[in-house]
């Protein structure tokens, strides 16, 4: 999930020409560093100035000296970048009269620690509105769910609860290392974390919160982007804050009215938009949530902001699902009569009332509301079981599979080095080492995911046999690398180790069996052998028999059944299943209270109707699909991608070239987004957007999307040669059909060195670049060179092709046409002759093509 940045950083600048340099104030330069984003000291106001002037997107709190004061705020006073000014002097009395002529001034102080009492506030502004939010609509129209409000969810229950096989000893010395490394630069934050170390019991966790030292400021930056690595690291303190305000919460809760507190914070125009059109559904706030029974320090926080937000919150102590607390005797500041703070834990959930322009910020009210919990208990289900886990680690990297979020993995990666925990649980470690392999795989790293499966294998193998059916999953992930590796051997021995451990099982379950005779069955029919193919999805076929006559699963293996029947050339069987398939298609109205589930049937029944050529169908299941996944997905799930690709294709097939450019660019995004930066599927769509540029004329964009593709194919440990093959002749093609015969001549020189070398001599794929070479000599009026790739193309397509009578009619075409130029006048007609037999094959005689045909055989004929 990516929350939106709703404040620019905030950036402390010291301007002095006597203090910077004295020892007394090293201690008051360190603090302003742990206290904003960035600090910068001057002894030059022109470098100063400069300094500012060079950044423009960010805020600055400046500090100078009465003399210098005088000399530098009258000329950056109307900037914008300046959002507060401060001046610091020794004396006891100045004369300041000439502060009041700027309204940015907002103090004079000669102690120091004042000073930084009175800015706190403001600094503290960024970290304060640095509050992720998401929102769940009230509408049931899908498309204005945002399913970062299901992930946020589902990461806080992991990060809470997921604690049985945690060591707690283990997480607050994993959380102190990782701090000590972060707070490396910082003398200060340091000595605080020493005295963390030393003093901190979780009783005193809210106390450490609001102190607002760098554990705030780490903790709050890592739920609102959110970061799962970091939040990870500081899970023992996040998991003892949450408890704490739980704790407190109850204590408080019988001596509670209702009340309304407030929050003033900045956000991005984009979120305002969403908060008005989210009105009467929910927000949820992604950080430990402070707000103020005082709605004048609420308004505070509003100063400076370019959108700011007051929101007024109605609050039920009844309502117990989002615990909150009134810190007031457990804070940093304790009993302090200006202490009105309510500390809420993290994912608090607001039902939105209502909101309004005010004369500077947007005023929202929001009620505290536990009627999501129905909503949210549907929404997340399947998510919730596919997650959870006895350890948060290996939880999280679930959820950041079945979300697609992989941004961490690495990170993720580097931490499991230094886990003891979970390296001395065998059982864990092998599910982790697992999951990363899965993660790996879909990210297209296939080095990385078979060095996983490989050690979590070697794991599983310390306590378990080499035929136990926990160990199916693992075959079968290996296998899956060799198949995306082309290495298909390899990839049916595993896959069937994988099955034969289900089936030689006590307890065989039977979807894990369908599953892996699937995956030998579809690896099958990618090299072929279209015999064992059948035999295999025939077998998936009886067992799926035992779930449900109308299973919609059934409907698919039959469409399978089908395919392989025609490639075998059995058209009475593939009619047969054909039909069985439509059937139960359309006896099919179960409605799948599992969205993935649902999208998934809707994606098969448009490959279907796809492959049937019935593109409106098609185009209608698959935009119902991707609506569907934009309501559990978030926006760069890879699985949008596949979804935008299919539309992209159906539109494409139609020659709707406009369209499918749309949802080819959108397929680029998310996958850049989302896989790896060598992943293949980015040069497919590099090469899908460059043939749609193609159909629309617009040939520079083509030929740079189609040297793009090649590029990125070439970055692949694992390139299919022949795919390159393929991305090479298109650069080809783009060329020629700009005339430019030469240069396409030379890319499909490269294009056929390639497929004689990955591919046999009388492969299918030659036909098509055989045919276009041929087609370039004629354009260059080199007839004897254009003859000899045609006639390789009909030597080729006579033994592959010989029931596509048009195509076999248009090589005819071409070589009638080149013996023609070539003054061969018999040879022309006899090849003249034979295209039009080859149409009669499958035209009628009055068929435009076959007239045509004749009349190029009359002319020829003339001259004979």
């Amino acid at each position: 999930m990516s929350s939106e940045k709703t404040e620019k950083q905030l950036s402390c600048i010291w301007l002095d020409n006597q203090r910077l340099l004295s020892v007394e104030y090293l201690d008051a330069q360190e603090e302003l560093r742990s206290v904003f984003d960035s600090f910068e000291s001057f002894n030059n106001s022109d470098e100063c100035v400069d300094y500012f002037t060079s950044y423009p997107d960010i805020r600055i709190v400046l500090i100078t000296s009465n003399v210098l004061g005088r000399l530098i705020v009258p000329l950056i006073h109307s900037c914008e970048q300046i959002a507060s000014i401060y001046i610091f002097y020794s004396k006891k009395h100045i004369a300041d009269d000439w502060t009041n002529d700027f309204r940015k001034i907002k103090g004079i102080f000669n102690d120091f620690r004042l000073l930084c009492d009175e800015f706190k506030p403001q600094a503290n502004d960024k970290e304060e509105n640095s509050t992720g939010i998401s929102f769940l609509s009230c509408s049931d129209d899908i498309n204005r769910q945002d399913p970062s409000f299901m992930y946020f969810q589902l990461l806080k229950e992991v990060l809470l609860n997921d604690i049985f096989a945690e060591s707690e000893a283990e997480t607050r010395k994993n959380m102190i290392a990782y701090c000590r490394k972060a707070c490396a630069d910082s003398e200060s934050s340091l000595k605080i974390l020493n005295e963390f170390e030393r003093t901190f019991i979780p009783e005193l966790a809210i106390l450490w919160y609001t102190k607002e030292c760098f554990l705030f400021k780490m903790l709050n930056k890592a739920l609102w982007t959110p970061e799962p690595d970091v939040l990870y690291r500081l899970r023992y303190f996040l998991r003892h804050l949450h408890r704490q305000i739980s704790l407190h919460a109850r204590a408080q809760r019988d001596h509670t009215a209702k009340m309304i507190v407030y929050r003033g914070q900045s956000m991005s125009t984009n979120e305002i938009e969403k908060l008005k059109k989210n009105v009467d559904g929910f927000l949820s706030f992604n950080n430990f949530l402070s707000t103020s029974l005082d709605r004048k320090v609420a308004e505070m926080f509003l100063f400076g902001c370019p959108t700011g937000v007051l929101f007024e919150m109605e609050i039920d102590p009844s309502i117990q699902k989002y615990p909150f607390v009134n810190t007031k005797g457990l804070s940093y500041l304790g009993c302090s009569e200006m202490e009105q703070e309510l500390l809420f834990s993290i994912g608090t959930v607001f039902r939105i009332l209502k909101i309004e322009k005010q004369n500077h910020f947007y005023r929202v009210r929001l009620r505290l509301s536990d009627e999501v919990d129905e909503r949210l208990a549907s929404y997340a289900l399947v998510t919730r079981e596919e997650t959870r886990s006895t350890h948060s680690f290996l939880s999280l990297l679930k959820l950041m599979n079945e979300m697609g979020q992989y941004g961490s993995v690495d990170r993720f990666a580097q931490m499991l080095a230094d886990d003891v925990g979970i390296a001395v649980d065998r059982n864990l470690l092998g599910s982790v080492h697992h999951m990363f392999g899965i993660i790996y795989l879909n990210r297209g790293q296939y080095k990385e995911s078979f060095e996983h499966f490989d050690k979590s294998l070697n794991v599983y193998l310390t306590f378990l046999p080499a035929d136990h059916q926990r160990l199916s999953p693992t075959y079968s992930c290996i296998a899956s690398v060799h198949s995306h590796q082309s290495d298909y051997d390899k990839a049916l021995t595993f896959f069937q180790l994988a099955l034969d451990c289900q089936t030689n099982s006590r307890e065989p379950d039977l979807s894990s069996i369908i599953h892996y005779t699937k995956s030998l069955a579809q690896t099958y029919r990618t090299i072929g052998r279209n015999a064992e193919a059948l035999d295999y999805y025939k077998r998936i076929l009886e067992l799926q028999q035992c779930l449900g006559e109308n299973d919609t699963s059934i409907a698919e293996t039959c469409r399978s059944i089908t395919q392989v029947c025609f490639a075998k050339g059995d058209f009475m069987e593939a009619f047969s299943y054909m039909m069985k398939s439509g059937h139960i298609r359309s006896e099919d109205t179960s409605v799948d209270l599992d969205p993935n589930a649902s999208a998934s049937s809707l994606i098969q029944a448009g490959d279907s109707a796809l492959s049937e050529q019935n593109y409106e169908l098609a185009l209608n299941y698959f935009k119902q699909a991707l609506d569907l996944q934009h309501q559990f997905l978030l926006p760069n799930h890879p699985s949008l991608s596949k979804t935008n690709s299919r539309i992209a294709d159906t539109y494409y097939k139609q020659n709707q070239y406009q369209e499918s450019l749309q949802h080819y660019l959108k397929t680029l995004e998310i996958e850049q987004s989302s896989l790896s930066t060598d992943h293949p599927s980015i040069a497919s769509s590099y090469h899908n957007i460059s043939k749609a540029y193609l159909g629309l004329g617009q040939w520079s964009d083509a030929e740079k999307y189609a040297m793009k593709s090649v590029e990125q194919l070439k970055k692949s440990l694992d390139t299919n040669q022949v795919t390159l093959a393929s991305y090479i002749d298109h650069i080809g093609y783009v060329y020629a059909e700009q005339n430019k015969y030469e240069q396409a001549l030379t890319y499909y020189d490269q294009a056929l060195h390639l497929h004689r070398l990955y591919s046999a001599e009388d492969d299918s794929s030659l036909i098509g670049i055989y045919y276009r070479i041929g087609n370039a000599y004629f354009s260059l009026k080199k007839y004897t060179d254009a003859l000899i790739f045609y006639q390789r193309t009909l030597d080729i397509e006579s033994k592959h092709s010989s029931d596509d009578g048009q195509a076999i009619a248009q090589t005819y075409s071409s070589l009638a046409v080149t013996y023609y130029h070539l003054r061969q006048y018999d040879d022309a007609l006899v090849a003249a002759q034979q295209a039009v037999h080859q149409l009669r094959k499958t035209l009628p005689i009055n068929h435009p093509e076959v007239v045509s045909a004749q009349r190029n055989v009359d002319a020829i004929q003339q001259r004979v």
